[in-house]
């Protein structure tokens, strides 16, 4: 099954059960997934927030102890991404379907990681700064809800629909937008593994914690982004 997304293709991606998680266009999936099942494609915005109940009960604690009083505890924001990444596959007992996003972080700034500051692209609308060195800000089909945002190339996380707050209104690369950010995270991608090969341990640590990781966290998703959100 082939993949529309770079994100799908990339060298030293984390590999967890790869050969369950194909990634292809909804358009051109196999008859045996509904629509239904496959509801957010990449090259769209969401808002997220971890689903504590769900990570809680995935982590197996029991009822009442120090661990899983922890996770329920946790002051987890919502926060805004791009989907790079679309996956859906059956559940092991087969009761439902699962489906999965690598998602880029969005934020007010570019990353503050050493070697990492020109990993993003500005999304309109953006008063530029740097003499356009980042390309043109990205645009969505329904216009932007917040001014001066950064698009992180490098950094994100993976996640699994736990809830979906469906909505009318979204906020949507066109194709040819979502491909011109799918080459820059591209260049930024393997300009990041140079830099990482002389980087120090302490550095190698944190771009390992924020990048995508190999397992899912469980998720609450908003199509609509507008409304609060963290950092």
């Amino acid at each position: 099954m082939a993949s529309p997304t770079f994100w799908a293709s990339l060298p030293d991606r984390p590999r967890t059960s790869e050969s369950r998680r194909p990634s292809f266009s909804a358009s051109n999936a196999p008859d045996t997934i509904p629509p239904s099942a496959w509801r957010i494609q990449p090259g769209q915005y969401i808002a997220f927030s971890i689903d504590k109940e769900a990570a809680a009960a995935a982590a197996g604690y029991v009822d009442g102890s120090k661990e899983k009083n922890a996770i329920l505890q946790y002051p987890a924001g919502r926060y805004i991404g791009l989907v790079v990444g679309s996956y859906v596959q059956r559940a092991d007992d087969d009761s439902r379907w699962l489906e999965e996003l690598v998602v880029m972080y969005v934020a007010r700034a570019p990353p503050a990681v050493p070697g990492a500051e020109a990993c993003y692209v500005p999304i309109a609308p953006f008063q530029v700064e740097d003499g356009g060195s980042r390309g043109p800000p990205l645009r969505t089909k329904t216009l932007f809800p917040w001014k001066d945002r950064a698009q992180w190339t490098t950094f994100g996380t993976r996640l699994q629909i736990q809830t979906l707050h469906e909505s009318k209104l979204s906020f949507d690369m066109d194709d040819d937008e979502f491909a011109r950010f799918e080459l820059r995270l591209t260049t930024d991608h393997d300009a990041m593994e140079q830099k990482l090969k002389g980087a120090d341990e302490a550095t190698k640590e944190t771009v390992e914690k924020l990048r995508p990781a190999s397992e899912p966290l469980p998720a609450i998703v908003w199509r609509d982004i507008r409304g609060e959100h963290g950092e």
